[in-house]
């Protein structure tokens, strides 16, 4: 389980974007499509994302999009998608799975203010769960400077786990046991760590997937510059399971 697999596979993670904090040449910011033969959910919709989700779906086959934090590198798409959706794609309504203030930021670049008119805002918050077709969700806060929400993806008895951001003041436990794939933020690694970063290490990340039981790790949200190969080979070095770096593109199922 977590390796990549062929399409036909129930339950998977593809990444739409994986540059951390902006992004890098050819890339996008973090985004992520979670399908099961019958859900489709967008989870973080970064600057590029909208542009590599349609590689693989339309905005109208969309079941939620979902959106961690209110950072412009995880849904500063979000106003492009209301424009594309509406005046472009016809779609009536879009379910928007959010903090408040990733709606916050959305509604300033409405004419009236108010984003509702196409978008269902659903708030969610630390300990909120949602469904969302076959598919259960549930969300905690990280340690990070603004309201962020962590989700654990789960159907038919496999789950996937996606930390976004965080800094140490959080544990993936907070998500529950035994994920079958991690997708983790692995910001920093040990030469980059530095306490006011409000982010974590590949060693740390491993150290903390390891202690959960998981099956896969991904690291994800590497920076634009940095060698991702360290970023792994740090990883590797500690996870106990199979490690992969995220790229756009790549497709894990459990």
């Amino acid at each position: 389980m977590g390796d990549l697999v062929s399409a036909k596979d129930e339950f998977s993670v593809t990444v739409l974007g994986c540059s951390g904090s902006y992004a890098g040449a050819g890339e996008a910011c973090s985004g992520y499509l979670v399908r099961t033969a019958a859900t489709t959910i967008w989870v973080d919709c970064g600057p590029g994302t909208l542009a590599t989700l349609q590689e693989h779906v339309s905005l109208r086959d969309l079941d939620a999009i979902l959106v961690s934090h209110h950072h412009p590198d995880h849904c500063a798409e979000l106003p492009v998608v209301y424009n594309a959706a509406k005046y472009y794609e016809g779609v009536e309504e879009l379910r928007v799975v959010a903090t408040a203030g990733v709606r916050e930021v959305t509604d300033v670049f409405h004419p009236d203010g108010d984003s509702g008119d196409l978008f269902m805002w659903d708030i969610v918050r630390d300990g909120s769960s949602v469904t969302v077709g076959d598919v259960a969700v549930s969300f905690s806060r990280t340690d990070h400077p603004v309201e962020t929400l962590a989700m654990r993806f789960e159907h038919d008895g496999r789950s996937i786990a996606y930390t976004s951001d965080t800094g140490r003041g959080w544990s993936l436990a907070e998500l529950g046991g035994a994920p079958d794939i991690v997708v983790g933020e692995g910001t920093l690694i040990e030469a980059t760590d530095h306490p006011d970063v409000p982010h974590v290490t590949c060693r740390w990340l491993a150290e903390e997937a390891n202690a959960v039981g998981a099956g896969t790790l991904v690291i994800t949200h590497c920076p634009p510059g940095s060698d991702r190969q360290v970023h792994l080979a740090e990883a590797a070095e500690t996870f106990d399971g199979q490690v992969h770096l995220a790229a756009t593109g790549a497709r894990f199922a459990t």
